[in-house]
């Protein structure tokens, strides 16, 4: 009789293991997807945050160095101003 209460307490242990060790396995799968759905956010604020360096250098470029003409010219081309007699191109070709 002995035996069987040491078998029937062997085979909870073992129940308990397996699904433990199935638990951590699913959670380690989990967290693994997370964290490469969190390396791409991050890469992705990392290329938004060089393009807002990128452009803020620029202004400051043109708040602190530029001549007033070259500062207006900048200003003017943003709002879509061109020269008198000036040929504008626009690259349309896709991913551009």
């Amino acid at each position: 009789m002995k035996f069987k209460i040491i078998n029937k307490h062997s085979k909870i242990l073992i129940a308990l293991a397996s699904f433990l060790l199935v638990f951590t396995v699913v959670f380690f799968a989990i967290l693994q997807k997370n964290v490469k759905t969190k390396e791409a956010e991050l890469e992705s604020l990392r290329l938004e945050l060089q393009e807002l360096q990128d452009e803020n250098s620029e202004l400051e470029y043109l708040i602190n160095e530029a001549d007033e003409a070259e500062l207006f010219e900048h200003l003017a081309r943003e709002r879509g101003y061109v020269y008198p007699d000036e040929k504008v191109y626009y690259n349309v070709t896709p991913g551009s």
